[in-house]
């Protein structure tokens, strides 16, 4: 059944008439105007009394403005989060072309995959074929300058065609993911070795780290939700079981799968490159702390039911 087209006005009339609390009629619908009601439901749904059976009713009391700060503050959240893995983005992207330059090739060896080890899983691309399409797709002056329009195969350009390339400057255009299969499949060459040792940290856990940060950065970056949201795949944290209580002594306790432990990845790895020594106690733990319910769902997220609404 496809369902109805539903103007401003009747968006905000269906929420009162499921019993959502709304104090100012307008404001709602300005909110909606610049949310949209589908987002929106992803947070309110915490509040009402059985969604997944077909209760769209709201339990008492509750206001939308409880809603809608949970909603405004995880957005404030999400643009510090945003702004910090930049910052390691481009600090992985210059040590992983300074080592990988140093220890396999200064040119079109990264193009060519040299060093890095392919996939074990059958069908799945080799590394330097991600190179190549990130590559192939950009569309910046500083890589046309190096690649030889001659070099086509089938309207594609070929390895060949960035003989000229510095590492350096291909390193520029990879994707973030494409840029943590580079460091994850480079254990074999000593530049896996190299970064993680330039950062102190174990190469065993560095390259899910990294993982972690291009997840968490693409849902940021395509507007996801990350409150009550369980992280498919999770960083290792340094040091076993001591350090994670000496962590939680430090930072509070959460879970595992959590985005906060991302968080505390996160913060491990600005201030090992002498970034921000204090990034997560300054910058997200007072913002957190700020609405005890986006804190629960960053620090321990839950599913619909489960979560403590008081």
């Amino acid at each position: 059944m496809v369902k109805a087209w539903l103007s401003y006005q009747e968006q905000v009339s269906r929420l009162q008439e499921r019993g959502l609390v709304i104090s100012d009629a307008h404001a709602c619908e300005s909110f909606l105007s610049e949310v949209g009601y589908y987002r929106f439901s992803g947070y309110f749904r915490y509040w009402q009394k059985d969604p997944e059976y077909g209760d769209d009713r709201f339990r008492n009391g509750v206001g939308l403005d409880i809603i809608e700060g949970i909603y405004r503050k995880e957005c404030e959240v999400a643009d510090v989060i945003f702004a910090a893995i930049r910052r390691v983005e481009i600090l992985l992207r210059t040590r992983f072309s300074y080592s990988y330059g140093r220890c396999v090739g200064s040119g079109w060896n990264l193009v060519q995959g040299e060093g890095l080890t392919s996939p074990g899983t059958s069908g799945g691309l080799d590394v330097g074929d991600y190179v190549l399409r990130d590559l192939n797709r950009s569309k910046e002056a500083f890589i046309g300058r190096y690649r030889d329009d001659g070099e086509v195969d089938n309207g594609v350009f070929t390895v060949a065609a960035y003989r000229e390339l510095p590492v350096w400057v291909a390193v520029e255009v990879l994707s973030f993911g494409t840029l943590s299969r580079c460091v994850e499949a480079s254990a074999g060459s000593e530049v896996l070795d190299d970064i993680a040792g330039s950062l102190n940290i174990s190469k065993a856990i560095l390259p899910g780290q990294i993982r972690s940060l291009v997840y968490l950065r693409n849902r940021i970056a395509h507007h996801a939700r990350i409150w009550n949201h369980s992280v498919l795949d999770a960083p290792g944290l340094p040091g076993g079981r001591k350090a994670r209580k000496r962590i939680e002594r430090n930072y509070g306790e959460f879970d595992p799968r959590s985005v906060y432990c991302v968080l505390v990845a996160l913060d491990g790895l600005l201030k090992r490159a002498s970034i921000d020594d204090d990034w997560l106690q300054s910058e997200v733990i007072p913002r957190l702390a700020s609405n005890q319910f986006l804190e629960r769902g960053i620090r321990s997220p839950r599913k619909y039911g489960e979560m403590d609404l008081s």
